[in-house]
């Protein structure tokens, strides 16, 4: 079974384990300074830099598998279809993968100890990329089943059976791309209203937009950076369902 992780780096891991838990995110153990991980669906895992560090504000998509085996399988399948990736190793950690989403985004995959999904809020890193068509291809290859897709061709999400969502973006079709290819993004199936409220409370200023597929909330992290929360989105016109 495959979960999507995001590594969120940071300087400031505080205002970031706050933040998580405002979103409606629970923390899997006890919080550090170092490293801490939190749950929905899908899971977040905050890792603290310096300032000086290059990565400081910057995402990592990971993908968990079960175990060696898996991992290896997923290499073969990968290596089958055409898609360049790459063995490595972490010190502490074990084997990795690094796989080609595109020509220059890369998404990690590691044996990991992923838990089940739980709550309201979803885990959804968002690429943007020069061919969803192709992109969508490496994801369902690594075992990510597609939800929806935009008649356009400009827009594709597929979810993982172990919990997250991986979004794809059309890098030409999007409005205020951002300055890195992937960033980590939301989606809250609860009410989006009453999340806006809880975050204001917590301190963290917001806003709650139209957009035409759904309604979103737009936030700054303890980086700087926009998050998006986008809501559960329920028209689907120039959208197609999968099942």
């Amino acid at each position: 079974m495959t979960t999507i992780q995001v590594i969120q780096f940071t300087q400031h891991p505080h205002p970031w384990h706050a933040l998580a838990e405002a979103l409606g995110l629970t923390a899997n153990g006890e919080k550090n300074d170092a490293w801490t991980e939190f749950d929905g669906d899908g899971m977040l895992a905050l890792h603290a830099v310096d300032a000086s560090d290059p990565r400081d504000g910057t995402a990592e998509v990971w993908m968990l598998v079960d175990d060696d085996a898996a991992l290896a399988d997923l290499e073969t399948q990968l290596s089958a279809a055409g898609i360049a990736v790459t063995r490595g190793a972490m010190e502490g950690v074990g084997a990795t993968l690094e796989i080609a989403l595109d020509p220059h985004s890369r998404i990690h995959a590691v044996v990991g100890h992923a838990r089940a999904p739980r709550g309201d809020t979803a885990i959804l890193p968002l690429f943007f990329t020069p061919n969803v068509p192709a992109s969508t291809n490496v994801a369902t290859t690594l075992g990510l089943k597609p939800r929806t897709s935009s008649d356009a061709g400009t827009w594709a999400d597929l979810t993982a059976p172990g919990g997250g969502i991986l979004a794809l973006h059309a890098e030409h079709a999007a409005q205020t791309p951002d300055a890195s290819p992937v960033s980590l993004s939301l989606e809250y199936r609860g009410n989006l209203d009453a999340l806006a409220e809880r975050l204001t409370d917590a301190n963290f200023e917001n806003s709650v937009v139209d957009e035409a597929y759904n309604r979103t909330l737009i936030l700054s992290t303890p980086d700087g950076n926009e998050l998006w929360v986008n809501g559960a989105q329920t028209d689907l016109y120039g959208y197609t369902e999968h099942t």
